[in-house]
C-alpha cells in the first residue's frame, strides 16, 4: 500500500506569509493541533503544532530557561496572570505563520510506501505531509487517515462533509453566544 491510498488531501490552505491570527482561528475552529504551511506556490514550508505555539505564549524567561540542558520542569513560583498570556497571544497573532513553522517536518511522496510514513507517526511526527516531486503539498497522513483508509465503509467525503456542518454549527453557535451577551 503506498501513500496516496490513504492521504487526507488538504482543502484549507495556510500560507507562511498570512498572519498568524489566521492560523490561530483556524487550529481553534478545527481542533487541530498540527497543521501543515504552504508558500504561496503551494510548496510545502513545514508544520506548526500546538506544542510549539504553546512555547510562544509561556514568559520569556520560562521559554529561555526551558531551552537549558536539563530544562525546567516547574514554574509554578510564577503568578501568571491571564492578562499576561493574553497579551503574548495577542502579539504571536500579528506575527506570520511562517515565524512559527518547523521547516524540518518529515515528508513523503505519494508514492512512498505507507510502512515509511506509519513509522514517522510512530516516531511522534502526528501528521506526514504528502508532496508531489515538485514540492507541492497535495495530502497528509494520520492515524485518522490511516485508520478511514482501511474502513470498509468509510466514504471520506461523507465524513468530509460531516466535519464542515459540524463547524458551520459551532460557528452559528458561536455566533448566537456572542449575540446573547449584547
Amino acid at each position: 500500500m503506498d501513500c496516496k491510498t490513504v492521504m487526507a488531501p488538504i482543502k484549507t490552505e495556510l500560507y507562511a506569509d498570512e498572519p498568524a491570527a489566521k492560523m490561530i482561528d483556524f487550529m481553534v475552529e478545527r481542533h487541530m493541533g498540527l497543521v501543515p504551511v504552504t508558500e504561496r506556490d503551494g510548496t510545502f514550508a513545514g508544520l506548526v503544532s500546538g506544542d510549539s505555539m504553546m512555547r510562544f505564549l509561556l514568559p520569556k524567561a520560562v521559554s529561555m530557561m526551558s531551552r537549558v540542558k536539563g530544562g525546567m520542569k516547574n514554574a509554578s513560583y510564577l503568578d501568571e496572570q491571564p492578562e499576561e498570556m493574553q497579551e503574548r497571544l495577542d502579539n504571536l497573532r500579528g506575527r506570520t505563520i511562517g515565524e512559527m513553522v518547523d521547516r524540518d517536518s518529515g515528508t513523503v511522496g505519494p508514492e512512498t510506501p505507507l510502512i515509511d510514513a506509519l513509522m514517522m507517526i510512530t516516531d511522534k511526527q502526528y501528521v506526514v505531509p504528502v508532496v508531489d516531486d515538485t514540492d507541492k503539498l497535495v495530502g497528509a497522513i494520520s492515524f485518522f487517515s490511516v485508520l478511514y483508509a482501511l474502513h470498509e465503509e468509510h466514504d471520506r467525503e461523507k465524513a468530509h462533509e460531516a466535519k464542515l456542518v459540524e463547524c458551520e454549527k459551532r460557528s452559528k453557535d458561536k455566533a448566537a453566544a456572542g449575540e446573547a451577551e449584547e
